[in-house]
C-alpha cells in the first residue's frame, strides 16, 4: 500500500471510529445506585455524583429512575425512565424537586410544569431508606469541581448506560 493510499485509510478509520464513538449511549462518570424508591417495585433510581453542586445554600443533585417496564405518567404519556434534579436543604433534613424531564425509547417526552419558587417547596425527608440513602449521598458527596446539569446534559440521559442494579437495592460495592 502506498504512502498515500495508508493515510487515506487511517484518516477513514479514525473518522469511523469518531462517528461510532459518537453515536454510542454516553456513560455519566459517576453514577451510584440508590436503591428502589419507596412504593416502586419496577424502577431503580440513580445518582449522577459529578452533578452535586451548591446552589442557594442548598444542595442540588440530578437522579434518574429507570423502569424495568415503561409506566404511564398523570398525563398518560409513556415513560421508561426520569430525570430529576432536586435540592436539598441539609441542615433542615429538607428536599424540593426543580425539574423533571421524562423519558421513552431515549427521547424526552415531557417536562415537569414550573409551579412558583422551588425554594418555597422543601418538604422533610421521609424516614423511609431510599429517601434517607438519596439524602445522604446529596449531602455527604463532595460538591463537584464542575458540575454539569445543564438541558443537554439533563437531555442526553434518556439514552445514559447506567450500572446494573445492585441485587439488594442498594449501592454497588465501591471496587
Amino acid at each position: 500500500m502506498s504512502p498515500f493510499s495508508q493515510r487515506r485509510w487511517k484518516g477513514w478509520a479514525a473518522g469511523t471510529l469518531a462517528a461510532i464513538a459518537l453515536w454510542q449511549p454516553s456513560y455519566a462518570a459517576r453514577w451510584r445506585q440508590v436503591g428502589q424508591p419507596e412504593g416502586s417495585a419496577v424502577g431503580v433510581a440513580y445518582v449522577d455524583l459529578d452533578s452535586v453542586h451548591e446552589q442557594d445554600g442548598f444542595r442540588v443533585a440530578l437522579f434518574v429512575t429507570v423502569y424495568t417496564d415503561p409506566l404511564p405518567n398523570s398525563h398518560d404519556i409513556k415513560l421508561d425512565r426520569i430525570a430529576q434534579q432536586t435540592a436539598f436543604d441539609c441542615a433542615g433534613h429538607r428536599f424540593a424537586l426543580l425539574s423533571t424531564v421524562g423519558f421513552f425509547q431515549g427521547k424526552k417526552v415531557g417536562t415537569s410544569s414550573e409551579h412558583g419558587d422551588w425554594r418555597e417547596a422543601f418538604r422533610a425527608i421521609p424516614a423511609d431508606t431510599f429517601s434517607q440513602r438519596a439524602y445522604k449521598l446529596a449531602c455527604t458527596s463532595p460538591v463537584a469541581p464542575q458540575p454539569d446539569t445543564s438541558a443537554q446534559q439533563i437531555d442526553s440521559l434518556g439514552s445514559a448506560l447506567l450500572p446494573p442494579p445492585h441485587p439488594d437495592g442498594g449501592p454497588p460495592a465501591r471496587k
